[in-house]
This record gives structure tokens, sequence and C-alpha cells, in this order.
């Protein structure tokens, strides 16, 4: 029998929660996985949980399950989970599936104008390249604050709701963050610094790259009946 650790910040309870929905899916297969908050625990299949807490210390071995936050959806109650590739990029058995993993959003049509743009923060990022950088190119820039530091670029900052965001600009630009999915998804021209990041594959085909997308996150009830387990084995 396989043996699962799923590694948990016990001081998170966000990971703690994930972590009981995660064991719950391994026991559904028959997997007694274990919860620990020990970093170096052995066992054949690990389950690491966010950017930072275990992700240096299992990054470049093999079978590591790396959970992170959704791509679309809610932010608390649906996650993506892939495995976790020696440079950083996940493999989430997704490539040119046949039919969608649940409820797709809406494509909504690629604007025409690039006159607008907004840069999306990383948390700690300097943004002030890209801000100057953009400037140059568009009529007007703004740019959207990461949620977990303050406002810290001259520039005049978008904090309120994304759907702002949306109407308002046609580019968004960043390196990382999560919401340049939701900009491909609302129609943005995106642009990303980051050569892993999955919205490169939009360019291809949108509504492939959506479907696809759909397979690489899961909604908690899933993850408690083992469905992402079914599909990335």
């Amino acid at each position: 029998m396989v043996s699962v650790v799923i590694h948990c910040n016990m001081r998170l309870g966000n990971q703690i929660e994930s972590a009981e929905w995660l064991r719950q899916g391994f026991k559904a297969h028959g997997i007694e996985a274990e919860v620990t908050g020990d970093k170096y625990q052995q066992a054949d299949v690990h389950v690491i949980q966010g950017p930072h807490y275990c992700y240096n210390e299992w990054l470049g071995q093999e079978n590591v399950l790396f959970l992170n936050r959704c791509f679309y959806g809610d932010s608390r109650f649906d996650l993506s989970i892939g495995w976790l590739q020696p440079d950083g990029s996940r493999n989430f058995c997704n490539d040119g599936t046949t039919v969608p993993n649940g409820l797709l959003p809406v494509l909504q049509p690629r604007k025409d104008a690039r006159r607008c743009a907004v840069i999306f923060e990383d948390f700690g990022a300097d943004t002030s390249e890209l801000l100057a950088e953009a400037r140059l190119r568009f009529s007007s820039v703004f740019y959207r604050p990461h949620p977990a530091q303050q406002k810290t670029s001259g520039a005049m900052a978008l904090t309120g709701d994304l759907a702002d965001c949306w109407a308002l600009a046609d580019v968004a630009i960043g390196h990382g963050s999560t919401a340049l999915i939701e900009a491909e998804i609302n129609g943005l021209h995106v642009e990303s610094s980051d050569p892993l990041h999955v919205v490169h594959k939009a360019k291809e085909n949108r509504e492939q790259w959506l479907q696809d997308l759909s397979w690489a996150q899961w909604n908690f009830k899933q993850i408690i009946k083992g469905e992402f387990w079914n599909h990335l084995c």
C-alpha cells in the first residue's frame, strides 16, 4: 500500500482544513494518509500546500503533489492540485481534455483596444520597472497592489472589486499573479513575465485552454471524494 504524507502548517487554519479534505479523499481510495507538521517526514507520496511551507524542502523530489490557490472560482473552496516539477511548474495531467471538469466561467470576447493597462503586483515585488515600461506603451496605466501588502507605487491603485479592473482596462500585466487568469477570461490582453504561468497556453486556443484548466483544480467536495486522485493517477 502506498504511503502518503500531507505536510501542513499547523498554525494556519486553512491548511488544516484543506489537509483534512485531502485525508478524506485518500481514505476514499483506501489510503490512510497522515497529516503532519513535520517538513521532512518520509513517504511514497508527499502533499505540500502553498508556495512557502515545505516548498523548498520538496522541490525537485519525486511524487510530490502541490496544492495551491485556484485559478478561478471560490478562493477558499476551490483549490489547484498538480504534480510538482523540478522547475516549479506543475503537471496537472490535463492536456487536450475532451470534457470540462464542472461548470466553466463564460469566456468574454477579446477586447479590441489596447489603451489602458493594469499591472498586478506579486507579493513583495517591485513593480516600478513594469510601470515605467507600460507608461511608454499605453495611454493610461494603473496598478493593483497585492492584497496582503500596502500600496507602494506612485501610480493610481485599483483596490476595489476586480470587476472594476476588467471594465476599465484593456491589458493586464504581471508575473505570477493568478488574477491574470481572470483577466484572460474577461477578454483582456494578458502579458506575464513568468514563462511558467499557465495563462500563456490561452494564446493557442482559449476554449481548450479553459477546459484543460478546469482539470487543474478541484472543489473541496471533489477533494473529499478523492476525485483529484482518480485524475492525477
